[in-house]
């Protein structure tokens, strides 16, 4: 009997004993099963993630910013949690116009996080522990403080002329996306009187496009990925890399950046072990960036879902979730692996799309748990850290407020200045580590068992996925399986109990393993129960 079927066995006894468990921490037996599947090239489907603001996480000195040697001595309550790899949002020099996506050297550190020797002791202080190091690329834009640029605008004849995108007038017909191009602000052209001419941003007018049809910039972004995987570094989360090359005819996802990006995968495959996540646009969704399986991304973030869950529960509807999850099950290549999220930096805290309901944010949880995908937390949502109201950058600082360690104040454990950065999140009084770590009822009770009950587990990364059609949209069910266990996952969308019937079977139907429910199959129909807020996870016969 292997380790993955102990943990099982164990599980459905508690469950005959009144009701599943829920332990905080795996077993010897799992973790030993986890290392094995977080060892070798496919460790990312296995894996849990988390995206840690470096800046908001833990401050080392006492300024008010978090920084690298804060992150380091926090690992050990990521490792506690069940955290396989750390994403950092961009920790190299910037002026901060677009919180560190405005980059003003790619290949050092920003002091205000630290230096590169800062950097090299939290990859092997992290490699110690077992967890990988994921930084955010940013290949698209730099700042408009970087070397380049300022040599850039100074003539159409400097050295770095053509590493941006000019022109004479504010507009450009072999740019296809024009003025109506800008994420932020009216226009996607800005003036420079030095050089008399326009440059191009498809963000902030501090961070203007770099030209990727100039064969120097293309090589130059390459040897740049090479010089962090060579400092250890063990994949990158890739900005908003659909818009690297623009055309007369669009600028999204073109065959020239499909093509960079194969490029940029060669790389990582030079490197053993390494892997990269695409930032997705929500109106191509994940399909597109995953090539053949092989050849593009590793994983591909689901928005589709990632945005819009809160929406489902609001409308008391699983179409949404279950439309992703068809989409992953019938659309993505063989070895093209999900990525799923509830929070991240740019869309708000979970917390507040659940609509300060935990239950809500726990299914939405679970889902992203139990589908076939790697999961991602963000930083503070294993708390239910709530959105913040003071503004540095822009409104997506909400999202981006300090983690409360313990409830004293001022710093909460944050930091020991009179005050950080950007003010705390409202409740940080109570909504804290060390408060909900003595809180059985706590979301970070909550993520803890839910973590430690799939730790080990491969048919969460890797097994099989069948998403079922059920008569009642407030509810979705989907089975998982591989060659060692089987589970039909059924989850509400709804505050009232909620039955449900598909006309398919799933074999016979053990006990609950996780949350409670009832479930029968008469090999043609199966029928399902949900208490109300509820969700159940039955063993299957294998």
């Amino acid at each position: 009997m292997g380790v993955r079927r102990v943990g099982l066995v164990v599980a459905l006894v508690a469950a005959c004993a009144g009701g599943p468990v829920k332990p905080t921490h795996p077993t010897p037996e799992q973790e030993a099963a986890a290392d094995a599947l977080l060892t070798g090239p496919d460790w990312y489907r296995n894996a849990v993630f988390y995206e840690v603001n470096v800046r908001s996480f833990a401050d080392s000195n006492g300024d008010g910013i978090g920084d690298l040697a804060g992150l380091v001595s926090k690992l050990d309550y990521l490792k506690d949690l069940g955290v396989d790899a750390v994403w950092m949002m961009p920790i190299m020099p910037s002026p901060f116009k677009d919180s560190g996506y405005d980059i003003a050297d790619y290949r050092n550190i920003d002091p205000a996080y630290g230096d590169l020797a800062g950097f090299d002791a939290l990859v092997a202080a992290a490699h110690q522990r077992n967890i990988r190091v994921m930084m955010d690329l940013v290949l698209n834009h730099t700042s408009d403080q970087h070397a380049w640029f300022q040599d850039s605008r100074t003539s159409a004849t400097s050295e770095h002329a053509d590493w941006y995108v000019w022109s004479d007038t504010p507009s450009d017909p072999n740019i296809g996306c024009g003025p109506a191009a800008p994420t932020f602000g009216d226009s996607a052209w800005t003036f420079e009187p030095a050089r008399n001419q326009y440059y191009f941003h498809r963000f902030y007018p501090a961070q203007p496009d770099l030209n990727y049809r100039n064969p120097a910039v293309a090589a130059e972004m390459l040897d740049t990925v090479r010089f962090w995987l060579q400092r250890g570094v063990d994949g990158f989360r890739c900005d908003v890399i659909g818009y690297l090359f623009e055309s007369a005819t669009g600028c999204n996802m073109i065959p020239e950046t499909v093509d960079y990006i194969k490029q940029l995968r060669g790389v990582l495959d030079e490197f053993p072990n390494t892997v990269m996540v695409a930032e997705t646009d929500i109106g191509l969704g994940p399909v597109p960036y995953l090539g053949d399986g092989t050849d593009m991304f590793h994983m591909a973030f689901d928005f589709p879902y990632g945005y819009f869950w809160g929406v489902a529960f609001l409308g008391e509807n699983s179409s949404i979730a279950q439309n992703a999850l068809q989409t992953v099950q019938t659309q993505y290549p063989p070895g093209g692996q999900d990525a799923m999220l509830i929070g991240s930096h740019d869309v708000g805290r979970a917390w507040s799309h659940a609509q300060e309901l935990a239950w809500r944010m726990q299914r939405a949880t679970e889902i992203s748990m139990f589908s076939h995908a790697t999961p991602f937390i963000y930083y503070g949502d294993e708390l239910a850290v709530h959105d913040g109201t003071t503004f540095v950058v822009d409104s997506r600082d909400s999202a981006r407020t300090p983690m409360p360690w313990t409830a004293d104040d001022p710093g909460h454990g944050f930091t020991t200045a009179a005050a950080p950065w950007i003010p705390f999140s409202g409740g940080a009084d109570t909504t804290n580590v060390a408060s909900e770590d003595a809180d059985p009822g706590s979301m970070l009770t909550f993520y803890r068992q839910l973590l430690t009950f799939r730790r080990g587990h491969a048919v969460w990364g890797t097994g099989d996925m069948n998403v079922l059609t059920l008569d009642n949209p407030s509810v979705l069910a989907f089975t998982r399986s591989d060659s060692d266990e089987a589970y039909l996952v059924v989850e509400s969308f709804s505050e009232d109990p909620q039955d449900a019937t598909a006309q398919a079977s799933v074999g016979a139907i053990g006990d609950v393993v996780w949350g409670a429910g009832a479930a029968t199959d008469d090999g043609t129909t199966l029928h399902v129960s949900l208490p109300g807020e509820g969700s159940a996870v039955f063993a299957l016969s294998h």
